[in-house]
């Protein structure tokens, strides 16, 4: 007779235990997909976060160039403009042919003539080129003369070849003047009168 024995002791026969059963994997799988899902948002969310800084600033950058360059060229157009000297440079020649004739006037430095014939016929002979009469009154004592010139420094040459003519001589001009109408700034005006004249 034969007997077969069977060692229930041995290790296949004994029950086999399973670290992570497939629910458990399936578990763990759901948990790192999650764990990757919320990295990559995360991830994005801060390098969109970094880009849409680096936008703004790059927006700064550029609105700060724009206003820079502005200031630039009206710092430039400032410099260029040249106006202000102009108009410097127009009241300064103006100061300075009111003291030349000034001192034509004070020095009764005009000429003389007998009669109006004469002093006309004169001014009739002085010619300066730009120069112009528009008002003469002429008077025993009185004298008033009026006109304008395209250049102030002009009206000095006019008045000093009275002079050399000895138109007026020994008449006292007792006022002067000289305007720069803003309307009209492209002539300067001028009188010169006697006092008796201007009471008139």
């Amino acid at each position: 007779m034969i007997v077969q024995e069977i060692n229930l002791y041995q290790d296949r026969f004994k029950e086999k235990k399973i670290l992570l059963s497939s629910l458990h994997l399936l578990v763990l799988s759901g948990l790192l997909l999650l764990f990757l899902v919320f990295s990559s948002y995360w991830y994005n969310r801060q390098l969109q976060l970094v880009e849409d800084q680096n936008n703004d600033l790059q927006s700064n950058r550029e609105q700060a160039t724009r206003a820079l360059e502005e200031q630039r060229n009206k710092l430039n157009i400032l410099l260029a403009d040249t106006r202000i000297d102009d108009q410097i440079s127009k009241i300064s020649m103006d100061i300075s042919i009111r003291k030349r004739i000034f001192s034509f006037v004070s020095t009764n430095e005009f000429g003389s003539g007998k009669g109006f014939s004469s002093q006309l016929n004169a001014l009739a002979e002085i010619q300066v080129n730009n120069v112009w009469l528009n008002e003469i009154s002429l008077a025993e004592d009185d004298i008033k003369l009026t006109g304008s010139a395209l250049q102030a420094e002009k009206i000095p040459e006019y008045f000093n070849l009275f002079r050399q003519r000895q138109l007026f001589y020994g008449k006292v001009f007792e006022d002067f003047e000289l305007n720069r109408k803003n309307q009209q700034d492209w002539k300067v005006d001028f009188l010169i009168a006697s006092q008796a004249t201007l009471n008139e």
